[in-house]
């Protein structure tokens, strides 16, 4: 079976990227460009990690982070985010992430990220 990952960026280069990386190393990446939609998808898809963009529009990594760990459904799924914000340290500690990954990133930071959380 495969470990799937949810991906959610609104940058569909990254997007596209980030799910052939996956890909190719034998995951099933979950792709969405929205950031409304991402509470229905981990209930329904139960994702064995989750990448999330800080900035997406008018929707807030960072909110949508402390909205999935004040959940006790999705609270110990891994999640990570991931932006090219100067302050992504402190909105992922701030937001409680499990980890974060400065863009640009090398497709080596990106494998050995999934690999720590995922078995």
């Amino acid at each position: 079976m495969k470990h799937s990952i949810l991906i959610v960026d609104d940058d569909e280069d990254i997007l596209v990227m980030m799910q052939n990386l996956l890909e190719a190393e034998g995951y099933e990446p979950l792709v969405s460009p929205y950031a409304t939609n991402i509470m229905e998808i981990i209930s329904q898809r139960k994702p064995e990690m989750i990448f999330l963009d800080i900035q997406m529009g008018a929707q807030n990594g960072g909110d949508i982070c402390r909205q999935i760990k004040a959940d006790p459904s999705m609270h110990d799924i891994p999640l990570v985010l991931f932006s090219s914000n100067d302050n992504i340290i402190a909105i992922s500690k701030q937001c409680g992430a499990d980890g974060y990954l400065a863009k640009p990133f090398a497709p080596d930071n990106f494998r050995s990220v999934v690999a720590r959380f995922v078995h």
